[in-house]
């Protein structure tokens, strides 16, 4: 008589609650099951043919292995559960901070706004133009040759034709070429961090100024 482990300590009869499915799981549960198989198996074994060791040396393989997985399994759930918490609390020292993040929203305040972009290369020319609600180009600036890496622009609120623009969010996009050529860049948001929410397996997002969510992942650079 064998005993087919994996199959007989996944097998769960009638209707149970979400709660005594998690319980006839546990490694506890799984190990009692294994023991009544066990012990009925060699009660009923045939006399002239008596169970190989080796048989049961492989059962007893199996369910070690199932039950390691399964405290395997319940560490890990409470070490990313601590994770988390750990990582909620230390985003409270965020609250109030600028961040800078991939990200092409300008917000325009009192007549001042800034952003930031990243470069991959050195580039000839570099210009940044706003957009407004409706993606007009209203603005263009003209930065200049810059080396590779993170630069800042800023934007004083006034369109080509010299008009004052008002107060709201806009939107930039890049230009840029190196000896001729389209070359990489990306545009970098700059907010605050208003807000904090635990987002369960994704981590701790941050809530920021331009109404959107970041992760620490996401951020470039920290004021």
């Amino acid at each position: 008589m064998t005993i087919d482990v994996t199959s007989a300590l996944g097998n769960n009869s009638g209707a149970t609650s979400a709660k005594k499915k998690t319980d006839e799981n546990s490694p506890e549960a799984i190990q009692e099951r294994f023991m009544s198989l066990l012990v009925a198996q060699l009660k009923n074994q045939d006399p002239l043919a008596p169970m190989d060791n080796a048989q049961v040396t492989s059962q007893m393989a199996q369910l070690n292995t199932v039950t390691g997985i399964n405290k395997l399994n319940s560490t890990m759930e409470g070490v990313a559960a601590s994770i988390n918490g750990n990582q909620t609390a230390q985003a409270t020292s965020m609250l109030g901070r600028a961040v800078l993040t991939e990200g092409n929203d300008l917000a325009l305040v009192e007549g001042q706004a800034v952003g930031s972009l990243q470069l991959d290369q050195s580039v000839d020319i570099l210009r940044v133009n706003v957009l407004d609600a409706g993606a007009n180009v209203v603005r263009t600036i003209d930065v200049g040759p810059q080396a590779k890496g993170t630069h800042e622009f800023t934007w004083d609120g006034k369109s080509d034709d010299g008009s004052t623009l008002p107060a709201g969010n806009y939107k930039f996009e890049i230009e840029a070429k190196a000896a001729g050529k389209d070359a990489s860049a990306t545009p970098l948001t700059l907010s605050v961090v208003q807000g904090i929410r635990n987002a369960g397996a994704e981590g701790t997002k941050l809530l920021t100024s331009n109404g959107g969510e970041v992760s620490f992942a996401d951020i470039k650079q920290v004021f």
